[in-house]
């Protein structure tokens, strides 16, 4: 009897010890918070994505095509920072549902069906690349529905009606105290070509130099017609500058026609024709259109596309030259921009005063602008942009107490199995696959 008894404690306790570690050894969430548990696709997706987007920056910004976990983001290693950003992304995901439940907002039902559309479609064009990663269609449901939930949880504080709405008055007053206003003409410089050891040629700098010279002449050309000229009134010398390029583009590209025609009647070989090719290509032409587009719809920050007047209207944009920028919440790293050494000189400039300009990649005229002959407007056609320029970083405060008075539990092991290089692998793997198949 005893040695039975034995037996079945031995049983017990295995059986016990097998559960436990089928307990312990879940992957399938990555945290808990509360009595919910967090499914480990949404951790998985919330890395995935900012891995995509961090990739995509290292290589407009950098030219990093890989080695992506050689580099370094916000003062850490590559992989440490995609595990702990999609670690908080994922904790604020279950702070702002259970804030959303506990207020007893829902969404409705136009946000309901995006999100299955957004859904349907996103899974019609890449759910086997998702299931490949190890994330559901209801883990990408479930974020867009956490996405969607923090919208409406900032609009239940801050927009109209909002427990702590913004007023128009301090709408205005946040563009007055932050805002630049400004028009620019850019005259591009010309760099030297390098030759094959990737040093500039004696030739190629004395041209460079020669076009330059002839761009900060035409920069002081029209620098000159404008002073003594309103902010309003440069409307007038953009159009002739951009009357200017135009007819220069012009006029390169017949030079260019006559230039190849002429080549192809005298040369009997390819080779000269190439060469008469390769020397147009050298013209400055080109830096001069690109600074069309300057000069009328240079960008700085996300608040500049301000067009207040629809585009399917007949009447002409009234701003339609000029920028707005929100230069006093910029930081020091911003500042240290080529955008953000601009504003600072358009700062320190009087309203209305033609202003010349230099940086390493144009000749500027700049002209300041008084924001508070436009502030009420601009506050009324891009209220929803500046409320979140106003309010995101006080709404982040809420968001992270709720974190912390949030029950949150996290799952190690889950954290452990799905690291961004196992991530990272499994992508490369699928598309390697997937293009060779």
């Amino acid at each position: 009897m005893a040695k039975a008894k034995k037996i079945t404690a031995a049983l017990t306790a295995a059986l016990l010890c097998t559960a436990s570690l089928t307990a312990c050894s879940d992957t399938s969430y990555v945290m808990t918070a509360g009595d919910s548990k967090i499914n480990a696709g949404i951790y998985i997706y919330n890395e995935l994505t900012e891995m995509s987007y961090q990739m995509t920056m290292m290589y407009y910004q950098k030219g990093i095509k890989k080695d992506y976990f050689d580099q370094k983001v916000d003062g850490k290693a590559f992989d440490e920072y995609l595990s702990d950003y999609a670690l908080t992304a994922t904790k604020e995901y279950a702070a702002v549902v259970d804030k959303f439940n506990e207020l007893g907002l829902t969404l409705s039902d136009e946000d309901i069906k995006s999100i299955n559309d957004s859904i349907s479609s996103t899974w019609d064009s890449q759910g086997e690349f998702y299931e490949s990663e190890g994330i559901s269609k209801e883990s990408v449901k479930l974020a867009l529905k956490g996405s969607k939930m923090r919208e409406e949880l900032f609009d239940h504080y801050y927009a109209e009606g909002g427990e702590e709405a913004v007023s128009d008055d301090e709408m205005v007053k946040y563009l007055d105290d932050n805002y630049l206003r400004y028009k620019s003409i850019s005259f591009a410089k010309t760099k030297a070509s390098t030759d094959s050891s990737s040093s500039a040629t004696d030739s190629s700098t004395d041209s460079a130099d020669a076009a330059n010279e002839e761009a900060k002449a035409k920069r002081d050309e029209f620098l000159e017609k404008a002073q003594g000229v309103s902010f309003d009134d440069f409307d007038r010398i953009i159009d002739e500058y951009n009357d200017y390029v135009a007819s220069k583009k012009a006029a390169d590209s017949s030079s260019a026609t006559d230039s190849d025609s002429s080549a192809s009647d005298s040369s009997t070989t390819s080779d000269d024709t190439s060469s008469v090719a390769e020397s147009d290509t050298s013209s400055t032409a080109s830096d001069d259109t690109s600074s069309v587009s300057d000069s009328t719809a240079e960008s700085s920050s996300a608040a500049d596309s301000d067009s207040s007047t629809d585009s399917s209207s007949s009447e002409p944009d009234p701003y339609a030259n000029e920028k707005m920028a929100n230069y006093g919440e910029m930081d020091d790293s911003q500042k240290d921009t080529a955008n953000g050494k601009i504003l600072k000189e358009v700062s320190g400039m009087s309203t209305d005063v033609a202003t010349a300009y230099e940086d390493d990649n144009a000749y500027y005229i700049l002209i300041k602008g008084d924001v508070k002959d436009r502030d009420t407007e601009y506050a009324k056609d891009n209220h929803e942009d500046l409320l979140k320029e106003m309010k995101s970083d006080e709404f982040q405060k809420k968001l992270t107490s709720w974190v912390e008075k949030l029950d949150i539990k996290v799952n190690n092991k889950a954290i452990k199995r799905y690291t961004p290089k196992v991530v990272y692998d499994k992508q490369t793997e699928y598309y390697s696959k997937n293009n060779n198949s």
